[in-house]
């Protein structure tokens, strides 16, 4: 019973400290947005998009919100995305074009330096999580997790559920979803 109390401390103290804020900004800096699927490239997608909202609402899964600048913009915190496509079907200006040959994005999960796992704390939240077994964890203690980005969508299922906002997403072609140089 010891030992189980003494990971419950660990846990609710790094949990309460300030490097796991969910708000925080990742040490490199400022991250860059994540337009919704199938969008063109970040400068004809920003070109393009009128900021009408449309796709925001054809989201059943939610997780496409407006962002202070009035672009559309995908926010992992409590979902992940089914690649149903209503999103750019909706799309009035073609910044989103929907098609079921292509691939929805080339964005890939990366695990952050402030997973539990790295600080000895047992977590796989974000393994049970992912369908497509892209998660990787390692045998050793203190190591983090790796993804198999031949498997990971980047549906965005295991963000959803990191207690500390380890999860972050990187585009891996510069044909969608480009993230535009700082």
């Amino acid at each position: 019973m010891r030992l189980a109390s003494f990971i419950a401390d660990q846990c609710l103290a790094y949990l309460l400290s300030s490097d796991s804020d969910p708000q925080r900004q990742p040490r490199s800096g400022r991250r860059t947005p994540l337009h919704p699927p199938w969008s063109s490239a970040a400068a004809s997608f920003l070109a393009l998009c009128n900021g009408c909202g449309d796709c925001a609402k054809a989201c059943g899964s939610g997780i496409i919100r407006i962002n202070e600048d009035g672009f559309p913009v995908v926010d992992f915190s409590q979902n992940a995305c089914t690649f149903c496509g209503d999103c750019a079907r909706s799309c009035p200006t073609g910044a989103l074009q929907f098609n079921q040959e292509q691939e929805p994005w080339h964005v890939r999960a990366r695990i952050e330096a402030s997973c539990l796992l790295g600080s000895r704390v047992l977590c796989r939240s974000c393994g049970d999580r992912c369908e497509h077994g892209a998660i990787r964890f390692p045998l050793a203690e203190g190591q983090l997790p790796t993804i198999a980005a031949e498997q990971c969508t980047g549906c965005g299922a295991c963000a959803s559920v990191c207690p500390v906002n380890a999860i972050s997403f990187a585009a891996t072609s510069s044909k969608l979803n480009q993230p535009e140089s700082p």
